[in-house]
């Protein structure tokens, strides 16, 4: 079947192309085929270029432009909103082309949580026999099989074209994180979400968005989607009402339920809870009943994590009974407090790369040391110089052990990065310095005692290192297997028991 961007984006105008049938959108100038719409969108980087990108997707055959500033060339047309538009357009366009049951949406924002939430929800769904795709920063795909991700929410188009093809893979349901940027950005434009989930939200993303109250404000914007039925939320946190809000003023009314680890008149409230190595146990009240619930996830907030990600679930028609019981089976998402066990040492892998993030990944990994806790981690270049000594200061305040070392410089110098993170600091035995972040690895691994816990925090999921703008493969959980496997291998090298 084919449709007219008229169809789609009634306009006054006198350029013919908008009668005639077109073969879809595009935002890259070099992958332009012959009879699509090339969406010419201002370049943050290069916005000079907007018209020559332009007229070299009319060369290679596109059948129109929409432009969001005035290119004043034949075959265009001027639309100030269409980055916010476009994500509908593509979805009327491939319901209109393909038609297909589309699958049933929940999103996940919040600074911390976002990653482990989604994955959370998915598998809850597979384990209730239900097809679920999952998109994010660890990847998109139907379980179990993903595939890397460039952005934790991608560009309007390429998000509706990924959810119409999993919903023609006969996925009935897609839990995504809806990062800040792409909100603001109207990346989620078009998407019909039905439950809404708010994790926390702490220091990040300031060179984007300023403050703290204007990333609120960006994370809120998911609760005024009108598609909404359910937002789920977290009340312990400080901008919990910033998202009650919005909800609340949203014209669809949705129901909100609110979950909390301190407040007993929230919908959902836990309480009892005991830690193991093994993970936790707890209780669950809710309106109806109370749920002993046994947790294979370590850390206090993957207990905030799975309560969120219950609830969304059970909003969906699933039984919160039958979800309970298959907790034992969650494994979580990768790279996100993964851990790898050595005999009596446990090092854990996590994408924690904020000062609040580090700080609650350390607090909850205090439960169940027995000796000394490590944190090794860096702060990426090209990024929030201000929140590099708050993670030193984090690490400080929850960890034994500290190494800095790298993570993704990309095109800054690492002495800067270094000298941010060291601000006032002098070096010591339990402060350390090792630039090589795979050195940095090896070090712990050699030096861990024990009943020690040893964090290496910043990448998670990621396996490349970015330096001087060009990424090279790296992977903390490979780097750390690998330095265990020589140190077996090499017994007598040194003890593990040995201090430098």
């Amino acid at each position: 079947m084919s449709i007219t961007l008229q169809e789609i984006y009634p306009v006054e105008s006198q350029e013919s192309w908008v009668n005639q049938p077109f073969e879809g959108f595009c935002l890259d100038s070099r992958y332009i085929r012959s009879g699509q719409i090339f969406i010419a969108l201002n370049s943050y980087t290069q916005p000079e270029k907007t018209l020559e990108f332009a007229q070299a997707a009319l060369a290679q055959g596109a059948l129109g432009i929409i432009s969001e500033q005035p290119l004043n060339i034949e075959h265009s047309i001027y639309c100030p909103d269409v980055r916010y538009l476009m994500g509908a357009w593509q979805k009327q366009y491939l319901e209109k082309v393909q038609p297909v049951q589309s699958a049933q949406i929940l999103a996940v924002t919040g600074t911390n949580g976002k990653t482990t939430i989604a994955r959370l929800i998915a598998e809850l769904l597979t384990l209730q026999h239900k097809r679920c795709a999952v998109m994010g920063t660890a990847g998109n795909g139907i379980l179990p099989h993903l595939t890397p991700s460039s952005h934790t929410t991608l560009d309007a188009l390429h998000l509706q074209r990924e959810l119409h093809h999993y919903a023609e893979q006969g996925a009935q349901f897609v839990a995504l994180e809806a990062s800040s940027h792409g909100l603001v950005q109207g990346r989620l434009n078009g998407s019909n979400i039905e439950v809404a989930v708010y994790s926390n939200l702490s220091r990040d993303h300031l060179d984007f968005h300023g403050t703290l109250e204007s990333y609120a404000h960006a994370k809120a914007q998911l609760f005024a989607f009108q598609s909404l039925k359910t937002a789920v939320i977290n009340i312990d946190d400080e901008y919990a009402h910033v998202m009650y809000e919005a909800a609340r003023m949203n014209p669809s009314q949705p129901k909100v339920l609110t979950y909390s680890m301190k407040t007993a008149t929230a919908d959902f409230y836990v309480s009892d809870i005991s830690f193991s190595l093994e993970g936790a146990k707890f209780t669950l009240h809710t309106a109806e009943q109370n749920y002993a619930v046994n947790s294979p996830l370590l850390g206090h907030f993957n207990i905030e994590n799975l309560i969120a990600s219950l609830i969304a679930v059970s909003e969906m028609g699933e039984s919160l009974d039958a979800l309970i019981d298959c907790c034992t089976q969650l494994e979580g998402a990768p790279g996100r407090m993964q851990v790898i066990r050595d005999d009596e040492r446990i090092f854990v892998v996590d994408y924690a790369h904020t000062p609040d993030a580090l700080t609650q990944v350390l607090k909850s990994l205090r439960r169940h040391v027995h000796a000394e806790l490590w944190a090794v981690f860096g702060c990426g270049g090209d990024r929030d110089r201000g929140k590099r000594i708050l993670m030193t200061q984090a690490a400080i305040s929850g960890a034994d052990r500290i190494i800095l070392t790298s993570d993704n410089p990309r095109t800054e110098d690492p002495a800067q990065i270094f000298a941010d993170m060291k601000q006032g600091l002098t070096l010591s035995e339990t402060l350390q310095e090792i630039d090589d972040r795979r050195e940095a690895i090896k070090y712990a691994v050699k030096y861990a005692k024990t009943g020690d816990i040893v964090v290496i925090a910043g990448k998670g999921h990621e396996n490349y290192q970015e330096v001087s703008g060009v990424r090279h493969w790296f992977d903390d959980v490979v780097e750390v297997r690998s330095a265990i496997e020589a140190q077996h291998i090499q017994p007598n090298a040194y003890s593990v028991g040995d201090h430098q």
